[in-house]
């Protein structure tokens, strides 16, 4: 699989489907082992992962099958036969949704929660209005992306099957997010409505949080590093430390941001105003790459892909251009 750090639709689109075929092979195992126990005939369970195999889908049928299995692990057959009927029943997925926490069934809000956040209470439903603005910035940010960098509109579109947007906590010192992804969630994010607050943060946020679907897919057959999971290291992003591969998670998203704000500044789509704030932000994002890079370098026991996705956002971020061109100040 190409790992270069340039975006492209056709690698998101080969990264679903190696997705899709993954989860259709073991659930052709499941069915094929627990079927009749699960109440799934023969017939029914072969249309599923037919349909699986060869169109996009929604990312609770990844959730539904991973608590399926854990829920089989468990002996709970009652839960086990409900999350079956959950998961066949799914439609595939068409285009990229929309929406927020609360407009889907209540199984799927609480999975949403459970797996996008440490705390669940942490995403609440926007009010009408807040989520009216969310909805438009999120559109005016992929108008953004489209007109200034197009490939990276076209790989996020690619990725994701769906955008669920939440408020997030306001009260003072309480722990918030601004996104969130899920390898058991694949194709989905979430988006804290209160987390970005104009359409160039939104747009750097799409590309930030379909860069951890884009390892997702990247590590599906293998991890990205060596470090044990109860190793924790300074984060880049986080106040809390964090077990290496949330690092070199948070350090490839930094450099795609970065990548991001780069090229819309170059394309000219930007405003005086959009740029001034870009440029701020490619500074920020050169130190935090560094402070991440010099956690990898000094913790990290990466595999052989983890390097050659870590040497792809280095090469970009030791190739970024040290000056950018101003806009024109109207007479």
């Amino acid at each position: 699989m190409d790992v270069t750090f340039e975006p492209s639709a056709a690698r998101g689109a080969a990264l679903d489907r190696r997705m899709r075929a993954r989860l259709a092979d073991s659930l052709d195992y499941v069915f094929a082992q627990l079927g009749e126990d699960l109440g799934i005939d023969s017939g029914t369970a072969a249309r599923t992962t037919e349909s699986i195999r060869n169109q996009p889908q929604s990312p609770h049928r990844f959730g539904a099958y991973y608590d399926l299995v854990l829920t089989v692990d468990d002996e709970d057959l009652d839960e086990a036969r409900r999350l079956a009927r959950e998961l066949i029943a799914l439609e595939p997925a068409a285009g990229l949704r929309i929406a927020s926490i609360e407009e889907r069934p209540e199984e799927q809000v609480e999975r949403e929660r459970r797996l996008f956040l440490s705390d669940p209470a942490m995403a609440a439903q926007p009010d009408a209005e807040l989520l009216e603005s969310t909805h438009k910035r999120i559109a005016d940010a992929f108008d953004l992306l489209e007109r200034g960098f197009p490939e990276m509109a076209a790989e996020i579109r690619a990725l994701l099957r769906e955008i669920v947007i939440a408020a997030g906590p306001t009260e003072p010192n309480v722990m918030t997010f601004d996104g969130s992804s899920a390898y058991m969630l694949w194709g989905a994010t979430l988006l804290n409505a209160r987390g970005q607050t104009n359409v160039l943060d939104t747009a750097q946020a799409l590309a930030h949080e379909s860069g951890h679907n884009l390892l997702f897919g990247y590590c599906a057959n293998g991890p990205l590093i060596e470090n044990e999971d109860d190793e924790l290291f300074e984060s880049p992003l986080r106040i809390d430390p964090r077990p290496m591969d949330g690092i070199v998670h948070a350090t490839y998203v930094i450099a795609r941001m970065h990548q991001t704000v780069e090229r819309l500044l170059a394309s000219g789509v930007l405003t005086p105003e959009q740029t001034e704030a870009a440029l701020a932000d490619l500074d920020l994002h050169s130190r935090k790459f560094a402070e991440g890079d010099g956690v990898i370098r000094g913790g990290g026991r990466l595999t052989p892909l983890g390097e050659e996705i870590i040497a792809s956002a280095r090469d970009h971020m030791q190739s970024a251009p040290t000056a950018h061109p101003q806009p024109a100040i109207p007479a």
